[in-house]
């Protein structure tokens, strides 16, 4: 009969692993998030996780590797602004304005702005993005 009690015991071991796997995905988005609020973002919405792929050329072999990106849109004076960061790296950068559904380029945008930061940059005479007037309230 002790014999039997192991098993749930063991059973609970093969679960343990997944659990841990899971929660430091999302201990990972959580901290992004705590991340963007202590930078003064108050609008932030949930984490998502996409994988970046990239193929590189070695010689005559390709070689594959794939990235964790974690992202998370926040609004900004009535603009969403997406920012993203590489799950295993500090820092992060602002990736994409969302207007109206679309994803109008914006080259050299900052990287790791803050609150303020932000508010300034949609604020100045800085060249913006298409469609980005239908979205910034001051």
């Amino acid at each position: 009969m002790h014999g039997m009690s192991l098993k749930p015991g063991r059973a609970l071991l093969l679960i343990l692993p997944l659990t841990l796997a899971f929660t430091a995905c999302s201990s990972s988005q959580d901290q992004f998030a705590k991340e963007l609020k202590a930078a003064g973002f108050t609008t932030v919405g949930e984490p998502r996780t996409d994988t970046e792929k990239k193929t590189k050329k070695v010689g005559k072999r390709t070689v594959k590797s794939s990235q964790k990106i974690i992202e998370i849109t926040v609004r900004v004076k009535g603009c969403d602004l997406e920012f993203a960061k590489a799950a295993d790296s500090s820092g992060y950068w602002l990736d994409e304005l969302h207007v109206n559904g679309q994803e109008p380029d914006w080259p050299e945008y900052p990287e790791n702005l803050r609150y303020a930061d932000a508010v300034a940059l949609l604020g100045s005479g800085k060249p913006k993005p298409p469609g980005f007037a239908s979205c910034y309230r001051p």
